[in-house]
């Protein structure tokens, strides 16, 4: 798990994005901010590889979240399933310390960079 706390550590530190990961008061765990214009998603006291339960922000519709970290590629992955559609196919958001994250669903894929200040 020390690898998970210095990947964080490094991803807290380095950038400023429009979400933003915290140390929670509860031991292991961590706290979200998603912000937008529309809404701002607060996810509270997660865990690594532990199913959360949140709401869509595009589009209204209950999702399950679970956060993974993969030490040979030192990269946090983020896989949404909308559970009131059992046909869903999971899109799964990669972070790493590249900064820079990627999207896929389907065989359809998105990247984004983002740059230091």
């Amino acid at each position: 798990m020390s690898e998970v706390k210095e990947l964080l550590e490094n991803f807290i530190g380095s950038f400023k994005l429009n979400r933003m990961f915290n140390h929670s008061e509860t031991k292991g765990a961590y706290n979200l901010c998603d912000l937008s214009s529309k809404e701002d998603a607060i996810y509270k006291n997660w865990k690594l590889e532990e199913e959360l339960q949140a709401e869509g922000l595009m589009v209204k519709c209950t999702k399950c979240i679970k956060f993974d970290f993969d030490p040979a590629t030192e990269s946090l992955k983020e896989t949404h399933i909308r559970v009131d559609d059992p046909n869903d196919h999971a899109e799964t958001y990669t972070y790493t310390v590249d900064i820079f994250s990627s999207m896929a669903n389907g065989k359809i894929s998105c990247k984004r960079y983002f740059i230091r200040k």
